[in-house]
Parts: C-alpha cells; sequence; structure tokens
C-alpha cells in the first residue's frame, strides 16, 4: 500500500504540466517547476530523515510520511480553486507539491530499506524490484486519473483544467487517508513485535554514519546512479505528452497522449518490475541493470533522431526499461558499501535531488531546441548507468562494516528475525 501511493500522488504533478501550463500561463521550463521541486525537497531532506529513521523506526516514519502526503494533496485542491491571483495560487500549488515530495521522501527512506532487509540479501534486488511494481502500479492509476480530470474532452479552458486538477488530487487524498487508516490498523496488530532492539538508543546521533556513507566510493557511485535514473525517467515522463502530440511524432491529442503515457510508458514499468521480480531470481542483478541501460540508449537515441511512430514507440519503450532501474541500484549499492545501511539509504534517497539538473536541462532544451533533443540528455544518463552496472558486474562485493546492524536496528534488524 506503501509504494502504491508513493507513485501515485508523485506522479500525478509531471502528468498535469500541459494543463498547469495553461492554468497558470507558463512556459515549459516554468512548468517544469512541479517536476523537478519534488526532486530538491527530497534531497534536502533525505538525510535528515535517515536519522529521524534511526531515532523513530520505520513504524512511525511510514505513518508520518502518509500524513504529509494526505494534507499536500488535499492542500493542492484547495489552492488551485482559490480566488486568488494567478501568481499566488501557483506559489501555494509549488508549496503544497513540496509537503507531498516531503511526505513521498520519508516513505522512500523508510519503505525501501526496510524491503532490503526483509530476507536475504541476495535476494534483495529481486524483491524491491517486486515492491516498486505496486509503485508503478500507482504511478498507472495517478496518471489515468490526471488525464481523465485535467486533460479529457471536457476540459477545454483553463477553469475545466483547474477543477479537473483539484479533483484528481483531492481523489488522491481519499486513498492516501485510506492508506494511512489502514496502515494505523496493521500497526496495532502485525507490527507490534517490530520494536527497535534495547540497544538501539545508545547508537550516536548519526553524523558518523553520514559521514561513513560520504567515504564509501559504492555509496556515492549508487548515488550518481540513482540522481540520473531519476532525472531521466521523470523528465522523459514530464515531456512524453507534449512530445507525442507533435504532429511530427504521433499526432495525438492532448488526453490521447497522456493515456499513452500512462498505459505504455508507466505501465511498461509496471510490466518490466513484475517480470524482474522473476528474472532477478536467475539473473545477476548488475548484468541486467546493464543491459536495460543500453537498451534506454538506443531507444533515446532513436526518439532524438528519428520520427513517426518509430520515434514515438522507442520513447514509450523507455519505460519497460527503467523497470528495474531503482531497485537494482539501490539494492547493489546497500549491498556493496561498507558504510552503514541507514546511512547509505538516506544518501541514496538525497541522491534524487540529483535528477533536478536533468529535469532543468531537458526543459531548456525542449524551449529552445525542440522536443525531440531532450531525449540527448537521458542517453548520457544511461551511459553513465550502464557504467555503473558495469562495475558492479566486475568489481568484488564488500562485507558490512560491524557496526551496521547497530544503524539499522531501527528498522528492528528485520533480517536477522526473517
Amino acid at each position: 500500500m506503501v509504494f502504491l501511493v508513493m507513485g501515485l500522488s508523485g506522479a500525478m504533478a509531471p502528468t498535469l504540466i500541459p494543463a498547469i501550463r495553461i492554468v497558470f500561463g507558463l512556459g515549459l521550463s516554468s512548468a517544469m517547476t512541479v517536476q523537478w521541486i519534488a526532486l530538491v525537497v527530497s534531497g534536502l531532506s533525505s538525510l535528515i530523515l535517515a536519522q529521524l529513521l534511526h531515532r523513530f523506526g520505520a513504524k512511525a516514519m511510514v505513518l508520518g510520511g502518509l500524513g504529509l502526503m494526505t494534507l499536500g494533496c488535499l492542500q493542492v485542491r484547495l489552492f488551485i480553486l482559490a480566488p486568488l491571483g494567478v501568481d499566488a495560487r501557483y506559489a501555494l500549488v509549488l508549496f503544497s507539491l513540496a509537503v507531498i515530495a516531503l511526505g513521498t521522501s520519508v516513505l522512500q527512506v523508510a519503505a525501501n530499506l526496510l524491503v532490503v532487509q526483509l530476507g536475504h540479501v541476495r535476494k534483495a534486488s529481486s524483491r524491491l524490484t517486486l515492491a516498486q511494481s505496486f509503485n508503478s502500479l500507482g504511478v498507472l492509476v495517478g496518471v489515468s486519473l490526471g488525464t481523465n480530470l485535467a486533460l479529457g474532452a471536457g476540459a477545454t479552458g483553463a477553469p475545466a483544467m483547474a477543477l479537473g486538477i483539484g479533483q484528481a488530487y483531492g481523489w488522491s487524498a481519499a486513498i492516501n487517508g485510506a492508506v494511512l487508516i489502514a496502515a494505523v490498523m496493521v500497526g496495532a496488530t502485525a507490527w507490534a513485535g517490530s520494536r527497535p532492539s534495547g540497544h538501539a538508543a545508545a547508537v550516536p546521533s548519526g553524523i558518523a554514519p553520514i559521514r561513513a556513507a560520504l567515504g564509501s566510493g559504492w555509496a556515492l557511485a549508487g548515488a550518481g546512479g540513482i540522481a540520473l535514473y531519476v532525472g531521466a525517467e521523470g523528465s522523459i515522463g514530464s515531456i512524453l505528452i507534449p512530445y507525442l502530440h507533435q504532429r511530427s511524432v504521433l499526432d495525438l491529442t492532448l488526453e490521447q497522449a497522456g493515456h499513452y503515457l500512462g498505459w505504455f510508458y508507466w505501465g511498461g514499468a509496471l510490466a518490466g518490475r513484475l517480470a524482474g521480480t522473476w528474472l532477478l531470481h536467475r539473473w545477476p542483478p548488475a548484468r541486467m541493470l546493464g543491459m536495460a541501460a543500453g537498451g534506454a540508449v538506443i531507444a533515446s537515441a532513436l526518439a532524438a533522431l528519428g520520427s513517426g511512430p518509430v520515434a514515438g514507440y522507442a520513447a514509450l519503450s523507455i519505460g519497460l526499461l527503467n523497470a528495474i532501474m531503482f531497485p537494482v541500484i539501490f539494492s547493489i549499492t546497500v549491498e556493496r558499501s561498507t558504510a552503514p545501511s541507514a546511512a547509505v539509504s538516506g544518501l541514496l534517497s538525497t541522491a534524487i535531488a540529483g535528477g533536478a539538473i536533468l529535469s532543468v536541462l531537458v526543459g531548456w532544451t525542449g524551449e529552445h531546441f525542440g522536443f525531440g533533443l531532450c531525449f540527448v540528455i537521458p542517453i548520457l544518463a544511461y551511459g553513465l548507468i550502464a557504467l555503473f552496472a558495469a562495475c558492479g558486474a566486475v568489481l568484488p562485493s564488500a562485507d558490512k562494516a560491524p557496526q551496521d546492524s547497530r544503524t539499522t536496528s531501527s528498522v528492528g534488524n528485520l533480517s536477522e528475525r526473517t
């Protein structure tokens, strides 16, 4: 449920960029703010959240994250329809999206590490890929919801689109609130025994673990890989609707392009993660990551240099190729870094902010050189991810430092109990 709502609420804003441009009268670069502001908030907060994870445990973090996401969605619904000036409403909507992003960051820091520690480290990539498939399912629901309400045939002008955006976030708030209530109920039963061990409170406040993460080559390389992946995936998802809308590509209406984005791009990620859960039990994760990144380079090149259906469907296929990247990069990094896992998780979540740089570059490129050349930036990003995968395939794995079990005890030392 946690991964589902992360995808649902997180994917809505980039999908609605065409509507947001009309509602607030924005250019592409300004409208892309709704995509990269979430990345910046995540990056600024994640290291602090890693310390809170150590102090309060996963249960409290999950409940807090769900609460923040519900609040942020309610704020968007309120502010998008408020009787205020355009600039004031846009600023308040951005603030609300930042609240949603903070809640998502809380869940990311707690939930990803939790899933990695729920079983044997060798199966962590497969396990996290399965969990991330529910994230993709949530994205598919969110994209479909936003497309139908804000980009549908009934939303023909700025007031109608604003109403559609408000309705989409209203439904998202209701779903998030229902999951929050369910999580509280689960927390009263199934999580009752998931308490930090007695010595967890004796661990220092976290400066040393964070320094250890910053001093780990694998942790830094994984952080770079996460930043590149998040920036490439989010940027492509943000420009696909206007890209497919072009007469030289697929010549779709905005509503049709939104459905293509949902069912082919994000739906491909869902299918890829379900298939990847099975394949990662049989293939080395680093090898699969390399194959996926190499395929994404080729597909991005076709989208950048081609036209017509070949370019359009090549761009849409990148969703399938993105499927396993985040969970494999995350699990490889946690497994191989000698730094404490909670600190590594915080650093990897912080690295999400690096994706904002790619988003800004893609928005600027699309505004000045056209949507096709936007894909040059993902080509470079996926090429570097392929390099990370090659290093993961040939370099030996490092054993965890002895103190690591102490710094991860705040999530219940689940691997030992499992």
